[in-house]
């Protein structure tokens, strides 16, 4: 599935994600070019499942310390189900 940057940046405005960064109070963010999938699993037991479950994310990078965030595209309806 193809998402559109510009779209998710659209999305994150208006639903005010624009608020300085958590890490140094900086306010000029990136959004990367690529995605991301975050893994998940019900425990912690140091094992990899290669192609389990993940939360698709866009990322969002503070363009004086550093810091990622991460934006669930399902929460932000960019997935085409609503999720």
């Amino acid at each position: 599935m193809k998402i559109d940057r510009d779209q998710v940046i659209k999305v994150l405005e208006q639903r005010k994600a624009g608020k300085p960064c958590h890490s140094c109070g900086n306010g000029s963010f990136e959004l990367l070019d690529k995605f991301s999938n975050i893994l998940i699993k019900d425990e912690i037991d140091g094992s990899l499942v290669i192609g389990g479950p993940t939360i698709p994310a866009a990322v969002v990078i503070c363009n004086n310390c550093g810091a990622i965030t991460f934006h669930a595209l399902g929460a932000l309806g960019l997935l085409g189900g609503g999720e």
